[in-house]
């Protein structure tokens, strides 16, 4: 025997989804019902475990034999639960350096990470059976004691012996799906160095990441007395019989004189920035209210093993276009920030339960537990956490790739990257608590915000897809036909759609009876009208009301980041109306640095990015000029020239490898057409994927890249791709291997968790900092030239330092 296919049905009183495998498999009731398997590529075979049949002793060997390799789809599931059936204790597992998941070669391969998606997407001849999830739910979950089931908690085989013999087809059937998997991709191999990685993530699921458990549950106790308190706070204020009825509350704020067509995050927080103070007390409570954040509490005592330590939270290749992994359970990957500067005495409170002392000394008892989150991980005793990350790590890579040398001197000369873009903006130095030091936020706010995508704009020539404005086209400011500086591509962010106009929130546009421009969210969550700019015939004057009417063109019947058939829809409906857009920016655009798109005016260079990103993260705030804010969005992006080539070197090379079914190279990566699939083979050697991509028509009428892959919707669908999405992608997939060449070579520091570009290590109380950061640091050997810095801190709980 050299290989084993198998796969299993198992029945545990823990719920899969909410506690994860590790606690599920930890249930006193767990029990492996069917074991499928086949030897070597040989028929299935069922083993009805529920009905005292027994698996073959050769079987059994092979399962901890390291030279036989198993092979499971999701095989964390498999080997975590054969583990118990084994009988091994709590915290150990079967060995995973010889097993081999065909859920990882399809993420590999970038295909769906469900058994079903994956056999439809390949077209293999015999799919999972649909019949699945009921029989699932019969017989491997409990059930509702009733009259009509004797009131049993369980469906055994005898209960409905004909659902068990589907059952058992069910289980040899997924077999079978998985082996015609492999055998389908095996013109596609994973490298081993993948395998490796795999393994180690598995380890580091294994190992798992202790919980201070006092802490935890005082924290979901004091949540629960917070929640009836503000509860109770807010009926008296407003006599409403729920409070928390968002319907409810937004007409009780409506009869108050304050009308909003969402009480989402973002809203609320622009609310409160005008509402009289007997409203603000109210949207305060509801503020605090909504803090989902808290909820991470219930989610560790959910997945906690006995042992207090929580595993299984990361997701090997969880994110199909780059590789990163994703996080389970815990989702341990967006966890609230900690800004508390006493978090030693606030956790002591906590953990105490001391909840009228907390009250009183931080007053917001929801954002105290948020931030304290992070503090619930804790190392064993004894121990300490070392915590490390790469400092700046994809502007490294980039500037890596791209060959824009001012940025990677800076870098190699340790420097702040900050305060080097503000040294070049403002031309003088600048450093961090020297010299111009005030300057360098203002650096940090160039450098996170200088990004963004497009619509439709009126120009002297009609309406013009924004990418195809070019500089002798004019464009309607509201008053003139004005000149412009032309376009700029900003990449790719979030978007809403509002009122005939796709914009990200932080977007600056006019409405209707006001002169001055606000943001594109705060307009939207309040509900107001756009100004209506006209067909550029009629000069209009700023803070009047206007014909709503919108430009004859302006809303075709298409689906675009310009001009959606979506814009119709009411707006109460705009919280879910998000999507991804690619944006575009227009420069310099007349005096009054304006024109107009999707038939309403805008602020030029704030479309998604720059001049409205930078107001956005506060440039006004810290005294910057509003005639200031272009000429730092231009110097930014005029000295980072070769990455806009970067860009669209990567945008030819991938078109020329679709067109002509052929290999392409540009900046080190190889860009190949086989078999049906685009592959960009990264620098490590790890190969991103793209199903079935093709050369076709955008929805402005220009060329595109599609691909089939998984939607925002989480369907299967065909997607659209370009050069600057690439680079993101390129540049994300690589920051990923480099974390992952770096946990390789500290496999034996106990790593309990890793956060983005973060390492979380369970450290003998005599292991050096130093070290692990100086280790963390090194460049991978397919890697020249790329400089490396990782810096990090030591805690008795985790935190962000």
């Amino acid at each position: 025997m050299k290989r084993l296919q198998l796969d299993i049905e198992t029945f545990s009183s823990e719920p899969l989804q909410k506690c994860g495998v590790y606690r599920y498999a930890s249930a006193e009731d767990f029990a492996v019902l069917l074991f499928g398997y086949s030897v070597d590529g040989g028929d299935v075979q069922v083993i009805d475990l529920a009905q005292g049949e027994k698996i073959p002793t050769n079987v059994l060997a092979a399962l901890e034999d390291r030279n036989i390799v198993k092979w499971s789809f999701n095989s964390n599931f498999e080997r975590v639960c054969l583990s118990r059936y084994l009988g091994y204790p709590m915290g150990d597992y079967l060995e995973p350096s010889s097993w081999r998941c065909s859920m990882i070669w399809s993420a590999y391969m970038g295909l769906p990470l469900s058994l079903k998606g994956v056999g439809a997407v390949l077209g293999l001849d015999k799919q999972k059976l649909i019949e699945g999830k009921d029989l699932i739910k019969y017989f491997c979950q409990p059930c509702a004691p009733t009259k009509a089931n004797g009131g049993r908690m369980r469906n055994l085989p005898s209960d409905a012996p004909e659902k068990w013999e589907l059952f058992k087809s069910y289980n040899l059937r997924d077999v079978e799906v998985e082996m015609q998997i492999t055998q389908r991709l095996a013109k596609f191999p994973v490298p081993d160095f993948i395998w490796d990685e795999f393994h180690l993530s598995e380890e580091i699921n294994d190992r798992g990441v202790r919980l201070d458990m006092p802490l935890v549950r005082q924290a979901i106790n004091m949540d629960t007395r917070s929640r009836s308190e503000l509860s109770t706070a807010m009926k008296k204020l407003t006599e409403l019989d729920n409070p928390n009825s968002v319907a409810q509350m937004k007409d009780w704020l409506a009869d108050n004189g304050l009308e909003t067509d969402t009480l989402g995050k973002k809203a609320v927080s622009e609310l409160l920035k005008t509402a009289p103070p007997e409203l603000r007390d109210v949207l305060s409570l509801r503020q605090q209210l909504a803090k989902s954040s808290v909820k991470k509490y219930t989610a560790m005592g959910n997945a906690v093993c006995s042992d207090s330590r929580v595993r299984g939270m990361f997701m090997f290749l969880g994110a199909s276009r780059t590789g990163r992994f994703s996080s389970k359970t815990v989702q341990l990957q967006n966890l609230p920030m900690n800004n508390l500067k006493d978090l030693s005495e606030a956790r002591a409170l906590v953990r105490g339960g001391n909840y009228d002392a907390l009250e009183m000394l931080y007053e917001d008892v929801p954002d105290t537990l948020s931030q304290l989150i992070r503090t619930a991980f804790v190392p064993q005793n004894g121990r300490k956490f070392i915590v490390a990350d790469f400092s700046a790590i994809e502007a490294r890579v980039i500037a890596w790739f791209a060959g824009e040398e001012w940025r990677t001197e800076v870098f190699k000369n340790d420097g702040d990257i900050y305060c080097m873009s503000a040294s070049a903006m403002f031309h003088v130095p600048v450093e961090k608590h020297g010299v111009n030091g005030e300057l360098r936020q203002k650096g940090k706010i160039a450098e996170l915000a200088c990004i963004a995508e497009g619509q439709l704009v009126l120009t002297d020539c009609g309406l013009i897809p924004v990418e195809n404005v070019t500089t002798d086209m004019r464009v309607w400011d509201g008053e003139s036909w004005v000149r412009h500086d032309g376009v700029v591509f900003r990449g790719e962010r979030e978007v809403i759609e509002y009122d005939g106009l796709t914009a990200t929130t932080d977007h600056l546009v006019w409405i209707e009876g006001q002169s001055n421009p606000l943001q594109f969210g705060t307009a939207a969550s309040g509900g107001k009208h756009l100004l209506q700019t006209g067909n550029g015939v009629k000069p209009i004057q700023l803070g009047e009301n206007h014909n709503s009417k919108t430009v004859s063109g302006i809303k075709p019947d298409r689906d675009n980041p310009g001009c959606g058939n979506s814009s119709l829809r009411e707006t109460k409906e705009l919280e879910t109306n998000k999507r991804t857009a690619r944006l575009y920016d227009i420069r310099n655009a007349g005096e009054h640095h304006r024109f107009t798109v999707s038939g309403v005016l805008v602020h030029n260079c704030g479309y998604g990015g720059s001049v409205g990103a930078l107001k956005a993260m506060g440039a006004l705030e810290m005294g910057l000029k509003e005639s200031e804010l272009q000429p730092i969005v231009d110097s930014w992006r005029g000295a980072n020239p070769n990455i806009v080539k970067f860009w669209w070197a990567v945008d030819r090379a991938a078109k020329a490898a679709i067109k002509g079914k052929t290999h392409t190279t540009a900046y080190g990566i190889t860009f190949s057409y086989e078999s049906g699939f685009l592959f960009i083979t990264l620098p490590s050697g790890r190969r991103l994927a793209y199903v079935k991509p093709r050369i076709g028509e955008n929805r402005f009428g220009g060329e595109a890249i599609t691909y089939e892959g998984t939607g925002g919707t989480k369907k299967w669908e065909r997607l659209e791709t370009y050069g600057s999405k690439f680079v993101e992608n390129i540049v994300q997939a690589t920051s990923r291997d480099i974390l992952c060449y770096a946990m390789k070579t500290m496999h034996c520091c106990d790593i309990v968790a890793h956060v983005h570009d973060e390492v979380i290590i369970e450290a003998e109380r005599a292991m050096s900092l130093d070290a692990v950061c100086e280790q963390m640091g090194r460049t991978p050997p397919w890697a020249p030239g790329l400089i490396l810095r990782a810096d990090g801190y030591e805690c008795d709980f985790y935190k962000k330092d």
